[in-house]
Formats: structure tokens, sequence, C-alpha cells
């Protein structure tokens, strides 16, 4: 591994931003109650109030025992027409396994088996001080962007209002400490974020920068995987620290983007026009898109829970497809009338509520699971519901791909015209 070297001091450095690709000075000894941003951008490169590995990997240990118990302990009763049926979370797996093979290696990936890499790395940092391998580090920071525990819990909490119109429901030790989890779970992801953990495998500035610059102009690239920053190459440079080929910008970025877009339009239709779930009742099978579930809970004047759904499965999906347009088409203009700053609030907004869109999915697979009363009501899902999860995947790559270093060479390609 190459030597790495300091910044303009020993009480400085300068780090290429990730966002914008300028080089911003920071200091070596950070105040750690303050957040160190890019000036031009705005990105947070260095975050205040990290807590130490060890503190983490205790609430990681914790949030383990509350999954345990909330999957192998009972989750709740249902009771009508004299009927009781009682679940837990097993039964959500069992369920889907014969009903829908694919909403299952999704639901279990991104509620499940991702929150279990970064609880278990937590737990091996922070209480038997594991230094990750590179591979254990790639699939840390793929589970940590795609963990979606926050949303399942938001989908539990919106189904148990629809619940309470077709049954009486009892919860029981399994409900309260998948709540606790939950929390915790969130607590961990948020203080350990993958660049800390990268920086385990050394300081990650293989070449230093001058502040000022962009990091295309010196040369250098920062690392999409690691964060490193090393010399870059105009045919890819890998990276000394995790081995990822890297580019000054992301390649075909605008047509990658497009193409993807363009594929969760086509879903997106199907996704609303459809019905998303069958409820049997008495013999009596009614299918219910979206809209119709709306409309159902504002009825039940469960109007707050309306809007979440409204605004995360109608309005989410499609106004982020909107502002992937607004994006690509704006990057590809010569940046006269310096919109970078509102450009990167609109990607930052994109990057934030992609997952939301999953509550409704997590909705269905939740109901479906749940409502098996004795044969007399049963719930099912349609196929809107796989094409809508289809739609949320869909726009969340797209946001991937699309590069937001691209939105501040506009200015660069104004002053070459």
């Amino acid at each position: 591994m190459p030597e790495v070297k300091q910044g303009p001091s020993s009480e400085s450095y300068v780090e290429i931003c990730h966002c914008c690709d300028m080089g911003v000075t920071l200091p070596t000894n950070p105040d750690p109650t303050k957040n160190y941003r890019c000036p031009r951008c705005g990105a947070v490169l260095v975050r205040a109030r990290e807590y130490s590995f060890q503190t983490v990997g205790l609430m990681a240990l914790s949030a383990l025992i509350m999954l345990f118990a909330s999957v192998t302990q009972p989750f709740m009763t249902l009771e009508q027409f004299g009927v009781s049926n009682s679940m837990s979370l097993y039964n959500v797996l069992t369920t889907l396994r014969l009903d829908w093979g694919g909403l299952l290696y999704v639901f279990m990936a991104v509620t499940l088996f991702m929150p279990l890499v970064v609880l278990f790395l937590a737990i091996a940092v922070g209480l038997f001080g594991v230094v990750p391998s590179l591979s254990t580090l790639k699939i840390f920071s793929f589970s940590h962007r795609y963990c979606m525990v926050d949303v399942f819990i938001m989908g539990v909490l919106i189904s148990l209002i629809k619940l309470t119109s077709l049954a009486n429901v009892s919860f029981h030790f399994g409900f309260f400490s998948a709540v606790i989890f939950s929390v915790m779970m969130a607590w961990c992801w948020m203080h350990l974020r993958p660049n800390r953990l990268w920086a385990l495998k050394g300081h990650g500035h293989f070449e230093s920068a001058e502040a000022g610059k962009t990091g295309v102009d010196q040369h250098l690239v920062v690392c999409r995987t690691c964060g490193a920053q090393y010399p870059g190459s105009d045919s890819g440079a890998v990276c000394p620290r995790c081995g990822r080929v890297n580019f000054y910008r992301n390649p075909q970025a605008i047509q990658k983007t497009c193409a993807l877009l363009i594929s969760a339009t086509i879903l997106y239709l199907p996704s609303n026009l459809y019905p998303v779930m069958y409820t049997d009742l008495l013999g009596a099978n009614n299918g219910s898109n979206i809209i119709d579930g709306v409309i159902a809970l504002w009825n039940m004047n469960s109007r707050f829970v309306a809007l979440v759904i409204l605004i995360a499965s109608i309005f989410i999906p499609i106004l982020k497809i909107l502002m992937l347009i607004f994006l690509v088409y704006n990057v590809k203009k010569p940046g006269k009338n310096h919109l970078e700053n509102r450009l990167v609030m609109i990607y930052r907004l994109v990057e934030y509520i992609g997952k939301w869109s999953m509550i409704d999915v997590f909705v269905v697979i939740i109901m479906s699971s749940v409502v098996r009363i004795g044969g007399l009501i049963t719930i099912n899902p349609g196929f809107a519901i796989v094409a809508f999860c289809a739609v949320v995947i869909l726009t969340l790559i797209s946001a991937e791909q699309f590069d937001s270093r691209m939105i501040w060479d506009r200015r660069g390609n104004c002053e070459q015209q």
C-alpha cells in the first residue's frame, strides 16, 4: 500500500469534496463538537459527535437481542368473528415464500440481512477490535446504503391502523421489542457510517491536494466506495485502498440515469392502476390499488396516515423521476444562471426520500402475512406491488448513477464557451 501523504501542514490537510470535487482545507485534529462542510456545496466532510466504536458495539449487541426477541416471540393477535390468529414476524417469511418469492428476497435483504451485517460488524469492531477485510467493508458499505429498518417499522405502524378496521388487535412482547430494535438500529446506522470503518485501513489520502482547485484540475479522483483520494486517469484508475476502478466522472452517467428513469416511468402506471392487494372476506374477493387504500384510510378518519401513503406512494416516486429529469436537463446546459446550489439541494432531496416509497410495499407484505383469520379473512399481494417495488428500486439506482459533480461542471462548461 502506498505511503499516505499529509496535507500542506501537520495541522491541516486538503480533501477533495466527494459532492462537488473542490479541494477543501480541513484540520488534522477537528473540533468534535462541530461539522466541517464544503464551502462550495455544503456537503459534510467531517461529522461531529462521533461516538466510540465500543459504544456503538454495545448498542448493536442490545439491538441484536431485541431483534431475536421480535422474531421469535409472538408479535400480535387478531380476533374477528370469534376466531383469533396469533402471528410472529417469522410468519411474514413463510407466507411470502408460498405466495411471492421475489418480494421475500427483497424484504429479507433490506430488513434482515443488511441490518445484521451492520450490527455484526459494529459488534466485531467495537467489542472485539476486529479490523474488517476489504471484502467485508464493501459488503458493509452496500448494506448500510440500502438498510430500510426505519421504513419497515413505519410500514408496521401504518398496517396496524388498517388492521384495526378488520379485527381486534392485541400486541405482545415481540411487537414492543421490534419497536425498540428499530430505534437502536437507526442509532447504530447513524453513528457507524462506512467512512469511519474505511479509516481503519488508513487515512485514505494517497496524494496531497491544493485547496480551491477541483480534483479533475489536479488529476485527482475520489473513490466512490471508500472515499480514498489518489491520482486519477482518463481511462480510470484503481483505488489503492479498496481496488475499485474510479473515473473523474461516472462514465455514461446521463445515459444510465435516463435508461433507468424510462424503465421506472413505464412501471409506474401499472403500479398505480392495478390492485396492490386482494382482500378475501367471507368468500368475496376485492382488489384495491394505492388510491383505494388512501381513500379507505381517509374515510376511517386516519387522515394523517392517508396523507403519508399518498405522499410516499404516489407523489414521491413521480417527484423523484421529475427531479432527476430536471437535474439531467440542467447538467447538459452551460451554467449561466448559477443554479448549482439549488440543483445540489434537489439531488440530496432525491437521495433522502428515495427509500421511503417502500412504505406501501411493506404495508402490503405485512397485511398479507398477518391477516389469515381462520380462512374467513385473507389478504394477498397483487401484481402492482411487484411493479411498484421495481419502480422504487430503479429510481434508487438511477439516483446513484447520476454524478452530482457534473452539476458543478456546468460552470466550467459555460466559461469554455
